[in-house]
Formats: C-alpha cells, structure tokens, sequence
C-alpha cells in the first residue's frame, strides 16, 4: 500500500503538529484527517475507513491509549503509532499494552515517522471470520504483536460485509459460524480478493476438506481442525503472506 490509497487519522490537541504532519503527509501523497480529541476521533472512525492512525498520548480526556482500544473495537485492523513526549513512561507501556505499533517521543523525528508509517500501511490484512469473540481477541493480539493488521466478523454476515471493506491478503474462516455457513463467506473474499490465500477453520475435517475442493486449490493454504493448534495456524499464517 502506498500513500495514494492510505488513510491515515491524526490525533493531537496540538493545532500546530496536527497541521504540520497532514501538510507533510498530504504532500506525499496520503489521505489525512484530523482530530483534536477522543471524541471527535471516535467520530471519524464511524464515518470512514482509516488504516493508520496517529496518536498524541498526554491528551485532555481520553489519553492515546484508551481512544486506541476503543478505535479497535470500530476498526480492528487499524494501525497504531503513538506520539508523544511522554515515551519513557507509564503512559508509553500502556500504549503498547493497547496494541499500538510504535511509540515515537516528540518532537517526532519525520523520516522515522514515515518510515514506521509506510511499513503499518503497507502491513499485511488478516481477516478472521468466527463466532468464537475469545478466540478472535486472542489471535488479534498474537497476529498485532506480528504486525499484521487484522480485520474481525463473527457471523456470515459480517465476515461477507469484511470480505468487501478488508480487502484482506489472508482469511481464516470458521466453516460453521452460528447458523450461518462460512462457505458463503468464503465464496465473497474470492470474489472480492482472487489472490486472498485462505485458512479454512472446522471441527469436521472430511467436511472441511471436501470444501477445500470447491475453491482453487492455489488459494487454500490449509484446514486447521478444532481445537486449533495455534503454532500451525499461525504457520499458515506466515505462509500466507509471502509472496506467491
């Protein structure tokens, strides 16, 4: 992904450095939005994709961190840098205790901020589509703390709604998802995303397998059976995202 098509949310009660960094950032080719607090960052969030966003930690209200936990519960695949002068700190410990990326001290040496933007921009999509929320949340942390940014859905529904809005490079679908069918999820990401490699998830394993058999071989990276061994899953996780 390059600046073209990322858009990044910039969050300080700074005017100046809020300007300073979307001027730079406009510049160079990306789609910036602004906001001056927790409120009216949460606001934006609703109303629009981001895929990163910047944080000042020392905020009046909601402080960096929180706002980053709840902006993940709009936008799990959102990508965290946290700004702030404050970065030997507590507050630096619960930011990355948050999930954020990065923690860079004010005033923010630019090339290294664009650096770490390119590279949370540029990270590969993960898409987790199952009715387990305790698993999900778990594996966002493991798959965060990797750097991958991971968009979530727990119905059918949803996870067809993501395979439009994520355009995910990985799936992992859960073949049973409540009363829904994740075959009809995974019909969508293919549609939606040809070159998406996927991870069927079932606690069935001939019927996981003859499902395999109905998409492109080239695409279906593995089945993980239930309970899930989460070393292989994460195997085919890796493998997934190298380039073909």
């Amino acid at each position: 992904m390059n600046g073209a098509s990322t858009s990044v949310l910039i969050v300080d009660d700074d005017a100046d450095i809020r300007t300073n960094i979307a001027d730079i950032l406009n510049d160079l080719g990306y789609h910036t939005t602004t906001a001056e607090n927790g409120v009216a960052a949460l606001e934006i969030v609703r109303e629009k994709p981001i895929d990163v966003v910047l944080l000042d930690y020392k905020m009046p209200g909601m402080d960096g961190a929180s706002l980053y936990r709840e902006i993940k519960k709009l936008q799990p695949a959102v990508a965290a840098i946290m700004i702030t002068a404050w970065a030997g700190s507590d507050g630096a410990q619960q930011a990355r205790d948050a999930g954020t990326w990065d923690v860079l001290r004010k005033p923010v040496d630019i090339p290294t901020l664009l650096n770490r933007l390119s590279h949370a921009a540029g990270a590969p999509i993960v898409l987790i589509v199952d009715d387990d929320k305790d698993f999900c949340d778990s594996l966002w942390q493991i798959l965060n703390q990797r750097h991958f940014r991971v968009a979530m859905a727990h119905n059918e529904h949803d996870g067809i709604t993501q395979a439009n809005l994520a355009q995910c490079q990985i799936a992992i679908v859960d073949l049973k998802l409540g009363n829904g069918d994740g075959r009809n999820v995974l019909r969508e990401i293919h549609q939606q995303v040809p070159n998406a490699r996927t991870v069927i998830i079932s606690g069935d394993k001939e019927f996981a397998a003859n499902t395999s058999l109905e998409f492109n071989d080239q695409l279906i990276t593995g089945v993980c059976e239930k309970p899930i061994a989460v070393e292989k899953l994460l195997n085919m996780i890796d493998s997934g995202a190298k380039p073909n």
